[in-house]
This record gives structure tokens, C-alpha cells and sequence, in this order.
């Protein structure tokens, strides 16, 4: 058995290097072009942290707002470019974010502070729809927290009025933060031992019992090496015995990365907002 140090040092540089190939690292996600012109292209939903925002040619089904991974180290949102060009096409309307990590010398809260802005600039760009927060890897555990953990006041910095989803899906997401063989330290910026309370309330699972309104979607990889499976599936557990309406989908052949592909969750993703947010069956 490794010693827990090696684990947390294995799995940390895993994470931070989740990336898929398509497109590739170095692509500009601001530079792509709009799928259904025009949009109101790219913007910032904060001093310095810039969002793309995509609009189906009609009125907006919902707004779905993509959330990138990065092991909480980076926030590069260019991977996520794939899937929200199927879900526009699929008549959403899509605001893509990247957040502050440890890369940029931050830690938590500031990481969910920032995609609980980006949420809420997303409701200001497209109102009067339904909000859905869709994370991957390390997004994936911070779209959990803006659906379910309480409110901070430090939140207060955002321009936007605070809104809080009304459906979270995450996507290879490492939930519990105590299982993640000591990675999480990156988001925390301290050992789990040495501030225990953080650790928990920066848990997603110590939350799975509030707000149990809000349905959720989790889906995994059966062949994710970098995340495993089970991560997801103690998470739901916990939900349900929360009252939450909870979908879990573990697909075979698929690792970390293709969990984002189009071909890989495009359809499943676009169909259970559809059903959870009680949207009419598309024509």
C-alpha cells in the first residue's frame, strides 16, 4: 500500500492534468465561433474573470452555465467548447466561466464565491429561464456547493444579485473532500487535520440534506483512473437520503476526459434538464 502522502501527490498532479484532448489545451474558448449568431460573445461576470456566453436563435430553453476542472489548481474552460456548442444547437442558452484556484494563489472560499457569481451573471445575461450548473472534475465539487451549501456573506463582492441554480449536474466530480487522499489541500490551502471545520464545510457532502428541492444529475466514467466511479455514487446515496431527486449514470468505456465529450453526455445531459426543470418535449 502507498504511503497516504504519495496517494494525495499521485492523485493531485492527475487532477490538475484532467484535461481532454478536444480542443487542444491552448485553445482560445473566446475566439471560437458563435454556433447560432448573434450572441452577446465574451464578457466578464467579475473583475478580471471572463465568461462566454452562446444564445440558441430563439428564446433560450434554459441557461446552462459550464464550470471547467483543473484539480482546483486551473480553470481552463477551452474543453468545455465541444459541449456547449451541442447544447445551443440543443436550444439552450450557454455561459461558459473559468474561476480563481490555487494557480492564481487562491483557495477556498474564493473558488465557489466565483462560480457562484458566474451563476448569477448568467441569470442577468439570459433572465426569466430556468439555471442549471453543470461542473466538470473539480467543477463538478464546486457546482455542488453553490447548489447546496448555505449562503457566505463574503459572497458579497459579486455585482450580480445572488441566484441559486435550479438543478445541479456534475460531471467525474470528486465530492468528498476527505476521500481525495489529502488533493484537496490544494483547494484548501491547509491539511484536513490542521482545520477540520473548513475541510467539512467546504464538503459537499456535509451538505446533501439542504435545499432538497434542487434535483441532481451525476455522471461518471466507468474507466475514470483519475476520479473513480465511486465518488459519484456515494454522493447520490447521500442526496437521496438528503430528499434530493437524484440521476446516476456510470458509463461504460468512458474515462475522465470523454465524460465532456458531445457524442459522450450531449444528448443524456440535454434530456434530463428537459425532464428536471419541467421543460415541453422538444418538437
Amino acid at each position: 500500500m502507498r504511503p497516504p502522502v504519495l496517494l494525495a501527490l499521485i492523485l493531485l498532479l492527475l487532477l490538475a492534468g484532467c484535461a481532454p484532448q478536444e480542443p487542444a489545451p491552448d485553445a482560445d474558448v473566446t475566439s471560437r465561433p458563435s454556433v447560432t449568431p448573434p450572441t452577446p460573445g465574451t464578457g466578464e461576470f467579475l473583475a478580471g474573470l471572463p465568461a462566454t456566453v452562446d444564445l440558441p436563435p430563439g428564446r433560450p430553453d434554459t441557461v446552462i452555465v459550464l464550470v471547467p476542472g483543473g484539480g482546483w489548481w486551473s480553470a481552463d474552460p477551452a474543453g468545455l467548447a465541444p459541449l456547449a456548442e451541442a447544447l445551443v444547437a440543443q436550444g439552450h442558452a450557454v455561459v461558459t466561466i473559468t474561476y480563481r484556484a490555487g494557480g492564481t494563489g487562491d483557495s477556498y472560499p474564493v473558488p465557489v464565491d466565483d462560480v457562484a457569481c458566474g451563476v448569477a451573471y448568467a441569470v442577468d445575461q439570459v433572465p426569466g429561464v430556468p439555471v442549471v450548473v453543470v461542473g466538470h472534475s473539480a467543477g463538478a465539487h464546486l457546482a455542488a456547493l453553490v447548489g447546496l451549501a448555505p449562503d457566505r456573506p463574503g459572497a458579497a463582492s459579486c455585482p450580480h444579485p445572488p441566484v441559486r441554480p435550479d438543478a445541479v449536474v456534475g460531471l467525474a466530480g470528486p465530492y468528498d473532500l476527505a476521500a481525495t487522499a489529502g488533493a484537496a489541500q490544494t483547494l484548501l490551502g491547509v491539511p484536513r487535520d490542521s482545520a477540520p471545520e473548513l475541510w467539512r464545510e467546504a464538503n459537499p457532502l456535509t451538505w446533501a440534506d439542504a435545499h432538497p428541492e434542487i434535483p441532481v444529475l451525476l455522471v461518471h466514467g466507468a474507466e475514470d483512473d483519475l476520479v473513480p466511479a465511486s465518488f459519484s455514487t456515494v454522493f447520490a446515496d447521500a442526496l437521496t437520503v438528503g430528499g434530493h431527486e437524484v440521476a446516476v449514470e456510470v458509463l461504460p468505456g468512458v474515462d475522465h476526459g470523454q465524460v465532456i465529450l458531445p457524442e459522450v453526455v450531449g444528448d443524456l445531459l440535454a434530456g434530463w434538464v428537459e425532464q428536471a426543470v419541467d421543460l415541453p418535449p422538444a418538437p
